[in-house]
């Protein structure tokens, strides 16, 4: 990925206080399912969606038991209370609510029983800095606790201890996806910031099209500075893209959106018209988190002449709406039993307004939890705004719930975590509060039973994976699939044909019975992710016409033996093609990851180092020497053989078993183009 791109990609996240806790920055991760058991269900997720700058809950859900407090407290900025949604005139007194009049999204929500407010939420030390009460909710710090890791990415690592931050057996997708540039802090581990793919703000066709293009060379000599932090994490970023961008083009290409799902065309409405896109398409991600700004209304949150609009209204709107149709869209899509949505900001605004019609910086406020496996209705009472800190916000003594208490609910009731993965999340879960004192947010018949609780599964690892390369001479643009006329000639090799110069490869590869559909034989080389000159092993194998390398017994995918699990760049050579290697270290572990050099031209390490042929990559044909570079030597070779009906020739670029002017074509229009040296 190269810096513009990142950067398009970034800009609007809060790098600084990412960093700020003094983390090491590595790499990004993988998914897998919740729990291997019979239980039911196995494929839930949630959607974060953060409300940066302080959502203002007193205009937000309108405590109209103490309207006329209101109304004297924020003379200026009140909404009338004919202007109010009365949420449920069912409630008692103390939970009696009037909704934003923009909040007609979350009044259909409730009204239908997907959605429960949960109020009077934070901790007894809150802290009015948008930074520092952010962190304290992603880290879930608080209380005169501060932790510099994230509770998910806490929670993740129990669950998945093994996890060496790439995907694995039969879970190609990454843990978290992280949309509109929202602080990340939440997916810190202690050890390293490795659980989330960032796309920050990306539309349906942005993202699409960003995935697509990200390209470019690793950064190189990272300095043991602040900055350096801060390009080892760019670095994390960008090769966690590389590695999943396929996975991610699937799950989105392949997915759909409802037609009845009404999405403002908004940042956030696009956010998670992706997110359901996705989703749709097969995504196992567990956790994605979506990002709406502006709620630090510290003036003009309303308009001076109709408090019922204004900045704010417009802000609610957007939340309300895009809530609202990403709802309809799972139920439509049937995803409807798989997600819970949850949103929350750092913190709330004061009991009083300013002099600027707008509201400061507060305390306690609400999260509002929405899906069909949601208990409906409100948690919690009203606060009360008799009872203010000393500068005008609820005093925290108002504090009903604990946000750790609702985070604990959500990973125990809806997600399956045991009371280790919760203690362990929560640093001994606040000896067991809780998980003793969870909220009442999930519906009886959704929350997960105890017997179904996972237990961390240490995944079984394999120096394996799947790989993908087309060769430009034997290519069929139409058909999509390379000629095998040369694996079906009688002078095919039965034994691998790389021991000559400058190969020198003297591995025993033969072939019983030639498998169906192939190719030709292939040269492979791992090579060390710090020393790209280091051959750590190398083996041949054959290619498949539909690009996929396999074994010699037919098997797709590659398995070095006697190499260690991690991650090592990968080396592609051919009789009469240009090498290439991997761009990134790819991870030996994981029989389902698939490493595609014909998706993009990054996917090569270097500039050039793929053929743009159509819409797809393939390696330069015409090096028939196998010098790294075509040029007059191969031509040459090519003379030497032209006119020939040659069997298994080298000079035979098409791999057509003759060597003609249709092999000096290819040789002719690759000429001067440079590979990938054999070390």
């Amino acid at each position: 990925m190269n810096r513009r791109d990142f950067f398009k990609i970034t800009a609007p996240l809060g790098i600084a206080p990412i960093l700020s806790s003094g983390l090491p920055i590595q790499s990004l991760a993988a998914t897998s399912p919740m729990w291997f058991n019979p239980c039911s269900p196995t494929d839930r997720s949630v959607v974060v969606i953060y409300l940066s700058g302080g959502n203002d809950i007193f205009n937000t859900t309108v405590p109209l038991n103490q309207f006329t407090d209101y109304a004297n407290f924020r003379a200026d900025t009140y909404l009338a209370q004919n202007q109010l949604i009365n949420l449920d005139t069912t409630l008692p007194a103390n939970q009696q609510i009037g909704l934003h009049p923009s909040l007609t999204g979350f009044k259909s929500l409730y009204d239908s029983g997907l959605m429960n407010i949960v109020q009077g939420v934070g901790h007894a030390q809150p802290n009015k800095s948008h930074f520092k009460a952010l962190d304290n909710w992603l880290t879930s710090s608080g209380g005169g606790q501060k932790y510099r890791d994230g509770w998910l990415g806490r929670f993740l690592d129990d669950r998945y201890p093994s996890y060496n931050g790439l995907p694995f057996t039969g879970e190609p997708d990454p843990l978290g996806m992280l949309f509109g540039g929202m602080n990340n802090t939440g997916f810190h581990t202690h050890a390293q910031h490795s659980h989330e793919i960032v796309m920050s703000g990306k539309d349906s066709l942005g993202f699409y099209s960003v995935i697509s293009s990200i390209a470019g060379d690793p950064i190189m000599n990272i300095p043991n500075t602040e900055q350096g932090e801060m390009l080892a994490f760019m670095e994390g970023v960008a090769t966690s893209l590389n590695v999943y961008s396929q996975r991610v083009q699937t799950t989105f290409g392949t997915g759909t959106n409802t037609s009845t799902a009404n999405y403002p065309s908004t940042n956030l409405g696009r956010q998670l018209k992706t997110i359901a896109k996705m989703m749709s398409g097969g995504s196992r991600t567990k956790i994605f988190m979506a990002t709406r700004g502006g709620f630090d209304t510290h003036v003009d949150q309303v308009d001076q002449n109709n408090t019922a609009i204004g900045g704010h209204a417009n802000l609610l709107q957007d939340v309300g709406d895009s809530v609202k149709a990403f709802q309809d869209d799972l139920q439509g899509l049937g995803l409807e039993d798989n997600v819970m949505t949850v949103v929350f900001s750092e913190f709330g605004r004061k009991i009083i307004q300013n002099g600027s019609y707008g509201i400061d910086h507060g305390t306690l406020n609400s999260i509002f939890v929405v899906g069909k496996g949601v208990q409906g209705g409100v948690t919690g009472s009203n606060i009360d705004l008799q009872v203010q800190d000393n500068q005008g916000a609820p005093n925290p003594s108002q504090t009903q719930y604990d946000y750790r208490q609702v985070y604990a609910t959500i990973l125990q009731d809806w997600l399956g975590a045991n009371d280790s993965s919760v203690d362990a999340t929560f640093h001994k879960n606040n000896n067991g509060t809780y998980t003793a004192q969870k909220v009442p947010i999930i519906s009886s018949t959704n929350i997960v039973p105890s017997s179904c609780y996972f237990t961390p599964i240490v995944q079984t690892a394999c120096a394996c994976m799947q790989v993908k390369v087309f060769l430009e001479g034997f290519l069929n643009t139409t058909t999509g699939e390379m000629s095998t006329a040369l694996g079906s000639s009688t002078g095919f090799p039965a034994s691998q044909p790389y021991n000559y110069a400058p190969f020198n490869y003297a591995g025993t590869e033969n072939i019983t019975t030639l498998p169906a559909d192939t190719v030709d034989w292939l040269y492979l080389e791992l090579r060390s992710a710090d020393d790209l000159t280091q051959v750590i092993a190398s083996q041949a194998a054959l290619l498949r016409k539909d690009g996929f390398i396999m074994q010699t017994d037919g098997t797709s995918g590659i398995a070095f033996n006697n190499v260690p699990t991690g991650t090592y760049h990968l080396a592609i050579f051919h009789r009469n093609h240009l090498g290439v290697m991997s761009s990134i270290p790819v991870a030996l572990d994981n029989t389902a990851y698939l490493y595609d050099f014909t998706q993009a031209a990054w996917k090569a390490y270097g500039e050039d180092q793929l053929k743009a042929i159509d819409n797809v990559f393939a390696l330069y044909a015409g090096d028939v020497n196998g010098d790294h570079i075509i040029n007059n030597q191969d031509y040459n070779y090519y003379k030497l053989n032209t006119g020939a009906n040659v069997g298994y020739a080298k000079a035979d670029i098409n791999g057509d078993s003759n060597t003609n002017s249709q092999d000096y074509d290819l040789w002719f229009k690759n000429r001067s183009k440079l590979g990938v040296l054999k070390e």
